[in-house]
């Protein structure tokens, strides 16, 4: 089970040489490999062992790349930065259906975990595991905001969000639902997973619209 997806295609004149390729292709390995694992087992039970083994590369290899098991998943955030970035590239210029947009990056994010509670409780373990992991979750963290709030200052502007709230406050609102989720679903998640999280969502979207906006939907 690949969870974490192939990274964005690159132009020609950016493509990366095969040593690069080959590096790259190793450490998506890796990180699928524990994802795998993580997605049936606790994350103390977890050994890097176990994760070089189904990767099939050596523990030296795994070093190469990871300083430690916290550092690992640290890939999944990156991933995560990458579909939220690419979300508001595609989307900055005409950004006409601003709730659709949302919804799908919110249930694009989610979709790692709904069906996968372990993997939720783990990613969380992983993310808080030691300082120097909880920095990098942090700084990563900090980049979703600043991308996020580009989309959310254009919707301000076509008047689709309300505009009496920072943009940076909004996106940081939307991370914190996507989060209260996470750790949600790693205590408990509900019976009625993808009815959960469209209300999750559906109340985000009631708090930042533009009176307008609600207005549309309730219509």
């Amino acid at each position: 089970m690949a969870r974490v997806e192939s990274r964005g295609k690159q132009s020609p004149a950016a493509a990366p040489d095969r040593r690069e390729r080959r590096k790259a292709a190793t450490r998506a390995r890796i990180v699928d490999a524990a994802l795998e694992l993580l997605s049936r087992q606790e994350y103390n039970d977890t050994t890097i062992e176990q994760i070089t083994e189904a990767a099939d590369v050596g523990k030296g290899t795994f070093f190469n790349y990871f300083p430690a098991k916290e550092h690992l998943l640290g890939e999944v955030g990156k991933e995560q930065l990458t579909k939220i970035r690419q979300t508001v590239e595609d989307n900055l210029v005409d950004a006409d259906n601003l709730n659709e947009i949302f919804r799908k990056l919110f249930f694009s994010l989610t979709g790692l975990f709904a069906d996968i509670p372990i993997l939720a409780r783990n990613l969380t373990l992983a993310n808080l595991g030691n300082e120097s992991a909880r920095k990098l979750m942090a700084t990563n963290v900090a980049d979703r905001v600043k991308w996020l709030s580009k989309l959310v200052k254009r919707g301000q502007q076509l008047g689709k969000i309300r505009q009496d709230v920072k943009p940076e406050l909004i996106a940081t609102w939307f991370l914190q639902t996507y989060f209260g989720n996470l750790m949600y679903w790693a205590l408990e998640p509900p019976l009625k997973l993808k009815g959960w999280l469209q209300f999750s969502f559906e109340q985000f979207w009631i708090s930042i619209a533009a009176d307008t906006e609600n207005l549309s939907q309730d219509g």
